[in-house]
């Protein structure tokens, strides 16, 4: 079956391409019309999937996920295009390009992850985006500025790190033009689902939103981090670009001195995450799903025993994939979706 899918960004441990393999398992344990719930949802891929048949609440750490899930879960009728980009932005991006007013991309990462006059348009293109009113229409496009941002990138495939003045790609890179690439994303949002329910979206810690959200839901979905690398040091700089707070920078990378770091990507802490999942929701008499993998930092096995622990019915399965490594090629891997009831 073909899932509803507005490609954003390359995102470490996306799911895009397991939609197929994920969304079946959370319709088997809801129904038409039950509330679901994604607290670590990323690029919200999975609530966008199922927004057409059930209400969608959203929730992520970080400010990037929560325009996204802005965008596509709680937002029902804003729409955009290439034509009304042009029409709205074009002045305003004129004038930052003239007097950069907002200048913190050209001022600090000229010449690293992006060229200077990349930097710039990001600059413009994200000053123009500020004097948009409408939240929904500001997180659309602040979406396309993003993944105009992740195509021309002078990197491995993530911000974690720049690739070198004398890398053989960087040229092509860096020829790239930001405003046209940002534009030609705006098409894709010319529709977006309308599931005529109050969708919501968060930005707060899975912890607290888990303790203190008020309402039924049916179902969990989680997807938590699988290994040892911290999400904040991949995509800093889309977390700076929608904030454009002007962080304080800190080391090669030109990382934000404030990033978050999850408990999930420690051993001696990942076991206990799960933990407080699992009994928090547990309590709520609702189902729950994780997405996992066989390779990740808490064992397949340790992860059933607490599951045995909090739930009455368990199942467990594995869908194997090439799974992205950003930069590093492919590694086989098996995807483990536990379903606990």
């Amino acid at each position: 079956m073909e899932y509803d899918n507005i490609f954003i960004l390359r995102y470490m441990g996306n799911k895009n391409k397991l939609l197929n393999f994920i969304v079946p398992a959370i319709e088997e344990v809801t129904k038409e019309g039950d509330t679901i719930c994604d607290p670590m949802a990323g690029t919200h891929c999975i609530g966008y999937a199922l927004k057409k048949r059930n209400r969608i609440i959203g929730n992520d750490i970080q400010e990037y996920s929560y325009v996204i899930g802005q965008a596509l879960i709680e937002n029902n009728r804003e729409t955009i295009s290439r034509e009304e980009a042009e029409s709205e932005l074009l002045n305003a991006y004129l004038e930052n390009q003239q007097k950069q007013i907002f200048s913190f991309f050209y001022d600090n990462y000229a010449d690293t992850y992006f060229a200077g006059k990349q930097c710039l348009a990001i600059d413009s293109i994200r000053y123009a985006v500020e004097r948009i009113r409408n939240k929904y229409r500001k997180a659309l496009y602040l979406c396309c500025l993003m993944h105009a941002m992740c195509k021309v990138q002078s990197t491995p495939g993530h911000f974690a790190q720049f690739m070198p003045k004398e890398h053989r790609r960087i040229l092509p890179l860096r020829e790239m033009d930001v405003w046209q690439e940002f534009l030609n994303k705006c098409d894709d949002f010319k529709t977006v689902v309308n599931n005529g329910l109050k969708n919501e979206v968060f930005k707060v810690d899975y912890k607290e939103l888990l303790i203190n959200f008020e309402g039924e839901i049916a179902c969990y979905y989680v997807d938590p981090p699988y290994s040892g690398e911290q999400y904040s040091r991949f995509y800093h700089i889309l977390e700076t670009v929608v904030k454009y707070d002007r962080p304080r920078l800190q080391y090669k990378g030109l990382y934000r001195a404030d990033r978050f770091k999850s408990g999930f990507c420690y051993k001696k802490l990942a076991e206990g995450e799960f933990e407080f999942i699992m009994k928090e929701i547990s309590k709520k008499g609702a189902a729950l799903v994780i997405s996992y993998s066989d390779k990740g930092i808490l064992p397949v096995q340790k992860l059933k025993q607490l599951g045995r622990k909090y739930f009455r019915r368990i199942e467990l399965r594995r869908n194997s994939y090439a799974h992205s490594t950003l930069g590093k090629g492919k590694n086989d891997i098996n995807e483990i979706l536990l379903i606990l009831k």
